[in-house]
């Protein structure tokens, strides 16, 4: 009997939804490994970009909820502190937006390297 090495991949329908999704969002004959990590790559600097902002955002609420409380400076705290409450409130969006951005520009890196080969 002839001993073959073979690898066998099984996927399951969720990881088989996954990378038709992949697929359709980085258009390219690269292997699935390398799509995901594209893709992990991307969602990571979208993310890390947006908790910083989002802290950034709660920092200034803070002080301007401190200003309020510590310093009994009203109006100034308040303002402050508004402003902090819509920079988290529109974390969400501007989360999408990155996350946009990053893949639009990891895809034109994409379909230059699909090019060039």
């Amino acid at each position: 009997m002839v001993n073959e090495k073979r690898a066998t991949y099984r996927y399951t329908a969720n990881e088989q939804r996954e990378m038709e999704i992949l697929r359709m969002r980085y258009p390219c004959e690269i292997s699935e490994e390398e799509i995901r990590a594209i893709d992990r790559d991307v969602t990571r600097c979208a993310t890390l970009r947006a908790i910083i902002l989002g802290t950034a955002g709660t920092l200034v609420f803070g002080a301007g909820l401190s200003m309020v409380l510590a310093w009994k400076w009203m109006v100034p705290g308040i303002v402050i502190g508004c402003c902090g409450i819509a920079v988290m409130a529109s974390m969400p969006a501007v989360y999408e937006r990155l996350l946009r951005r990053e893949r639009e520009k990891v895809l034109t890196q994409i379909h230059g390297k699909c090019k060039t080969e």
